[in-house]
């Protein structure tokens, strides 16, 4: 089976990329990052450089295959909409475009729960939910590609869309880091006490899925799937448990919600003049995501596509852990 990804210099992509070619498969790993992509190559896959942004790289990258799984994107809670757009939508269609240049039928993409995000509290959300109308750029320029894909199911590829929540592990540089970052002052801050209820997600779960999705039957395409661990913890209880594995202390700090607004509206504002931070350190919408429960419902994804997720959420921090101190040297930096 020939497999090309998109992103796969990237946390997510990167991960897949590698899951796949010990699993068997030829590997067509596109991306912008030369370094990652040299390594991949001495891995034994194939790298050819590419941005989604730019359909004639695109074009070149891609060749006859069995499926495209769609990784690449702009993530965060802060910057322009062009910037989203340009990447998460207009990239979408290019990726879309050369599939069918190449006669390649599958698209397997990653989409993003933060689409489901209403600033209330959201407990088991299944996938036929109504979205809220109201979208930061993030997740609405998530839901224009989904429905980009899901528009031309009938005379484009078909598509399988994956929704995982705060997804962690190897090459991770964002989730686990930040809390070991947290953890270095004397107090960490927790919002509404760190009592809201959410989903996180092993990246080795992930993975598992997206080869699940691979072998699914007919039926099971042109559909959305949530993806979690399937075992909702609280942020208070979450970051505790990395730090105990970390063998950091954890002195929680309660920030009521109101307070954590006001403070990063401030900091947004401050982001927004000349001489102001690029990216404010906290905005409106990190603020409601940590303070306001989700979880979501991972029942179609078990049925339709086999998914039952393998590691737990602690042993996918402890893996986490092991990595870094075998493959990156970090154990004095986190010890």
């Amino acid at each position: 089976m020939k497999i090309i990804i998109t992103g796969a210099t990237g946390f997510i992509g990167r991960n897949l990329a590698e899951r796949l070619h010990e699993d068997g498969m030829k590997v067509v790993a596109t991306g912008r990052s030369l370094t990652t992509g040299s390594e991949l190559q001495k891995k034994g896959m194939t790298f050819i450089q590419a941005d989604i942004k730019d359909l004639d790289q695109l074009n070149t990258a891609f060749s006859p295959a069995d499926c495209v799984v769609h990784c690449a994107g702009k993530s965060g809670d802060w910057g322009k909409f062009n910037e989203f757009y340009e990447t998460n939508v207009i990239g979408t269609n290019n990726v879309i475009k050369a599939c069918k240049k190449n006669h390649i039928e599958k698209i397997i993409f990653i989409s993003s729960p933060s689409i489901y995000f209403t600033g209330k509290d959201r407990y088991n959300i299944l996938e036929s939910d109504p979205i809220p109308e109201r979208q930061f750029y993030y997740g609405k320029t998530k839901l224009m590609a989904e429905k980009s894909l899901l528009d031309r199911a009938e005379k484009g590829p078909a598509a399988i869309i994956l929704r995982p929540r705060a997804v962690y592990g190897r090459y991770d540089n964002t989730i686990v880091p930040r809390i070991l970052q947290l953890s270095k002052k004397k107090n960490i801050p927790l919002i509404n006490n760190g009592n809201a209820m959410v989903d996180i997600t092993y990246v080795g779960n992930l993975t598992g899925a997206v080869k699940n999705c691979l072998f699914a039957p007919d039926k099971a395409w042109n559909e959305v799937y949530n993806i979690s661990n399937n075992d909702p913890v609280s942020v208070r209880e979450w970051f505790g448990l990395i730090l105990k594995i970390f063998n950091r202390p954890f002195y929680p700090k309660n920030i009521p919600e109101p307070v954590a607004i006001a403070m990063a509206g401030m900091m947004e504002v401050f982001s927004r003049l000349p001489f102001g931070n690029k990216k404010p350190s906290m905005t409106r919408f990190s603020v409601g995501y940590m303070a306001r429960s989700m979880t979501m419902c991972i029942e179609k994804a078990a049925q339709g596509l086999n998914y039952s997720p393998r590691i737990s959420n602690r042993q996918g921090f402890e893996k986490y852990k092991l990595w870094l101190e075998t493959t990156r040297g970090h154990k004095s930096s986190y010890s």
